[in-house]
């Protein structure tokens, strides 16, 4: 006798196999009108004088830095970038770019860059902006589980529970990795785009 499994997709390995599989969702949901994708996304971190390492030359810099990741060179985007300290005691570098690949690439090139620059411990998450069932919603990947979960902010400071589920399902089933555990869906309030 034969039994079927459904197969769990295995967690991403890395990153990279992870954050690609953005792109390819956004246009199969934005092909059938379940979601609009937005023009920003950006990366949250822990400075690293609020974590306690004092002088880091690469994010001391950062700014600067960015121009040369994402400006130079044959693959460069020229995804338009800037760096902003919110009052959680927490860094942004928001992202924006008409072309929704770029900017995923881009995502991806500023969290690595991070990484790679002995910041891999500071990164908490990188934020998509997405349009869903007529009202801003997010994609929220966190780098220490290697997965996905939605955010759907209502003012003043309430979620959309039952439309963050809603859209879960719509991106686990167009190939993204979503977090199983709600319990680790923690909200970012206050998301600067």
């Amino acid at each position: 006798m034969a039994f079927l499994f459904k197969r769990r997709p295995a967690r991403p390995r890395s990153d990279w196999d992870a954050i690609s599989t953005v792109a390819r969702a956004q246009a199969r949901l934005r092909a059938s009108s379940e979601i609009l994708p937005g023009r920003r996304a950006g990366l949250v971190f822990r400075p690293p004088e609020e974590a306690g390492l004092g002088d880091h030359a690469f994010l001391g810099s950062l700014a600067a830095q960015l121009n040369r990741v994402l400006d130079e060179g044959e693959a460069a985007t020229r995804t338009m970038h800037s760096v902003e300290d919110d009052e959680h005691g927490t860094r942004w570098v928001i992202l924006e770019d008409g072309n929704f690949e770029d900017l995923t690439s881009s995502v991806f090139t500023v969290g690595n860059a991070i990484s790679l620059n002995d910041g891999a411990g500071l990164l908490i998450a990188a934020v998509w902006g997405v349009h869903y069932d007529g009202a801003a919603a997010y994609w929220l990947y966190t780098y220490q589980r290697k997965a996905f979960y939605p955010f759907i902010p209502r003012p003043p400071d309430q979620r959309d529970h039952s439309g963050e589920l809603a859209l879960s399902k719509l991106m686990a089933r167009h190939g993204m990795n979503v977090e199983r555990s709600t319990e680790h869906w923690y909200p970012l309030w206050d998301i600067p785009f």
